[in-house]
């Protein structure tokens, strides 16, 4: 017999173990797999002798529970914004807090350029809402819709009022766009809503106090606004509840803020950073509100003060993310740990940015 049959017979007469997965053919693998980054892998891991198939198929199950946990990490997202030079910044950054590293990729660039857009994320997709267009320094009520999936922007429904500097949050798969100012009406207090199924805004509610440069979160499914620029600026805050369409006021903050972030962690909301006009400089220090107490109490300061920057929570961290200081603008990233009550430098983005937007 010859070696070629010898091999044929023994393959037939051998049953592969119960608990081997079917092999997938190489050529199948990117269609299986769906992930370029596992094909070096298991590769690398194919066998050299039949014997070695039960250990191998051990081993890329290893190999991809190792790396799609890897894969699946959650990362810190800041997209856009610009540099403070007229430039915008087509690019995002991924930060990864385990390596303390950042890794970019270019996007595809907003079809209108605007400054003192209002942003948030809505169904895995970013809104950029109005702002200023940079052409010609009009106000605006467009609304652009990116898909970071496809790399695509579209445009969607425009406000029914044009608006800067105003704040843009995510509530019950529905999205708010508050406050802001426009040349014909000044600063602002009406609010507008947009429902991505119908396709349409509606007006809701107005805040009782007209602003501009203020911030907005969602806690314990109420909007919170707050500080920003209204004849002046603000330490004030209101709430908005959906059930009831109406805003009320809540304690204010110690300190008058414009262009500052707020977010929310461990229940409480953070008021980060911004513009103290009577000093014409940016704050450092940040305010902690917890809701059942309705009361502010001062936390550790940033290191860096800025206004017009980002925040974020991941992994029970609070982000603070680039921003302006001094005129400048910054590419540096702060870490505050709520047990410590304290805050470190993380590794800068490679990229300095105003009015970024910030996701997990």
């Amino acid at each position: 017999m010859s070696r070629a049959a010898a091999g044929k017979a023994n393959d037939s007469e051998q049953k592969a173990p119960d608990d081997v997965p079917p092999l997938v053919p190489i050529g199948l693998l990117s269609d299986v797999l769906l992930s370029p980054d596992l094909a070096p892998h298991i590769l690398a891991q194919l066998p050299t002798t039949e014997h070695a198939v039960k250990g191998t198929c051990r081993a890329w199950r290893r190999g991809w529970k190792e790396t799609l946990k890897k894969r699946e990490r959650p990362r810190l997202v800041v997209i856009g914004g610009h540099d403070g030079m007229g430039e915008f910044v087509n690019s995002l950054e991924r930060y990864d807090p385990s390596t303390n590293e950042w890794e970019g990729e270019a996007v595809a660039p907003m079809p209108m350029a605007r400054l003192f857009v209002g942003t948030a994320v809505l169904d895995g997709k970013l809104y950029a809402v109005g702002g200023q267009s940079e052409a010609d320094d009009a106000t605006s009520n467009l609304v652009e819709r990116y898909d970071l999936a496809t790399n695509a922007w579209e445009a969607v429904a425009p406000m029914a009022t044009a608006r800067d500097g105003h704040a843009v949050a995510a509530l019950d798969g529905k999205l708010y766009a508050v406050g802001g100012y426009n040349p014909d009406d000044g600063y602002l207090s009406s609010v507008e809503r947009y429902d991505p199924a119908a396709i349409v805004w509606e007006a809701v509610a107005p805040m009782a106090r007209a602003r501009q440069g203020h911030d907005m979160a969602v806690l314990d499914g109420k909007l919170y606004a707050v500080g920003g620029l209204g004849g002046g600026a603000l330490s004030s805050v209101e709430r908005y509840d959906p059930a009831t369409n109406a805003w009320e006021a809540v304690a204010p903050m110690a300190e008058e803020r414009d262009e500052l972030a707020v977010v929310v962690l461990d229940g409480k909301l953070y008021a980060v950073g911004g513009y103290y006009l009577d000093d014409d400089d940016e704050l450092s220090s940040v305010e902690r509100y917890d809701p059942p107490l309705d009361a502010w109490e001062t936390v550790a300061p940033m290191a860096t003060a800025r206004s017009r920057h980002a925040v974020a929570v991941l992994d029970g961290k609070l982000y603070a993310v680039g921003g302006g200081n001094g005129g400048g603008s910054l590419s540096s990233a702060e870490q505050y740990d709520p047990a410590l009550n304290a805050w470190e430098a993380v590794a800068p983005m490679a990229r300095a940015r105003l009015d970024p937007c910030v996701r997990v």
